[in-house]
């Protein structure tokens, strides 16, 4: 009797010691897992390791210069001489200030009897007021402009048979007064005046990328 109940009390024993071993093991799988979880969380908010400081800079530097660079396109008419004007720019902003931009661009311009070939340095400043929610924003330049202008003129020939050919090419140096305005979606227009040189006032339209 003394040994049956004996054997009953070591099953009992070795049944609590290995349900209490289990739920042990359980509890450890559940934590192992917690720290997995945890660690992995940390990995991917650490920033990358073995990045340099000076590289971080050099790339921050790039980033903003790339920003503050933009190209644009133009065209439209000019007024005495009548020219068909096209070009391209490319603009630096902010200069000194937010609102000031520095446009430096080339033109091209066909008519009838002139072609000129022109370098603009325009300075441009957008007047304050302007938000995020302006459709148009005014803006106000100047800048020097050197121009090379060729005026050509050719005749039939005459009874004679000869052939009258005149052609005159100058290079000059003007003075550039803008007056425009453009949206946030980079569509502009402009009038700019050139005194000094090429005395030509142009109607253009543009888009900046």
């Amino acid at each position: 009797m003394k040994k049956l109940l004996f054997l009953q009390l070591l099953t009992m024993l070795a049944a609590v010691l290995l349900f209490a071993h289990s739920a042990s093991a359980q509890q450890s799988t559940q934590t192992l897992r917690s720290v997995s979880v945890s660690v992995e969380r940390a990995n991917e908010q650490q920033p990358p390791p073995n990045v340099p400081a000076q590289a971080r800079q050099a790339e921050d530097t790039v980033e903003r210069t790339v920003k503050r660079f933009r190209v644009g396109v133009e065209g439209g008419v000019g007024l005495d001489p009548e020219l068909i004007q096209f070009g391209a720019h490319a603009a630096f902003a902010p200069v000194f200030s937010r609102n000031v931009e520095f446009r430096p661009g080339i033109e091209f311009g066909i008519g009838e009897v002139t072609t000129m070939f022109g370098v603009n340095l325009d300075v441009l400043y957008t007047l304050p007021g302007a938000t995020r929610g302006t459709r148009w924003m005014p803006y106000i330049g100047a800048g020097p402009n050197f121009a090379l202008s060729d005026r050509g003129f050719e005749t039939d020939p005459d009874a004679n048979g000869n052939r009258f050919d005149f052609g005159d090419t100058d290079f000059n140096a003007g003075l550039n007064f803008v007056v425009g305005a453009r949206r946030q979606s980079g569509v502009f227009f402009e009038m700019k005046a050139t005194a000094y040189g090429v005395s030509n006032v142009r109607l253009l339209g543009g888009f900046n990328f």
